[in-house]
């Protein structure tokens, strides 16, 4: 989200947003967190996160060695970790859907820390 927001020149005049399975009393207070220009919405049952085949990690993929440098990274960065409200383990995807609602890109990461390059996500835009 916060590479996709850096890079948000790049992607045009793309439609992006951001499908979590937060509190939707909360996305407003996440969205100002981030710092993103671009809807947050909810999906509170986790159809979507089921239907693109976002599976649940274990500790292990959560906790990976990946995921822990990048808290430290963050934590050298001045950056204040909070206490989770979310499921942990709940793994993300990133897709790029075109105009005719087609996939045309989609990645499954397994661990939070493994995001697909963002030139990846704008060569599958239309």
């Amino acid at each position: 989200m916060i590479a996709v927001r850096d890079h948000l020149d790049q992607f045009g005049d793309a439609t992006i947003a951001v499908v979590t399975f937060a509190d939707p009393a909360r996305l407003a207070a996440y969205r100002d967190h981030l710092d993103v220009p671009f809807p947050i919405v909810a999906d509170l049952d986790r159809r979507l996160y089921r239907l693109v085949g976002a599976e649940r990690g274990t500790t292990r993929q959560v906790w990976s060695l990946g995921t822990v440098r990048m808290y430290a990274r963050l934590l050298r960065q001045g950056r204040r970790l909070r206490r989770p409200t979310e499921d942990i383990h709940q793994l993300g995807a990133d897709a790029v859907i075109g105009r005719d609602g087609a996939v045309r890109y989609l990645s499954l990461p397994a661990s939070p820390d493994s995001r697909p390059p963002i030139s990846e996500l704008i060569e599958a835009l239309d």
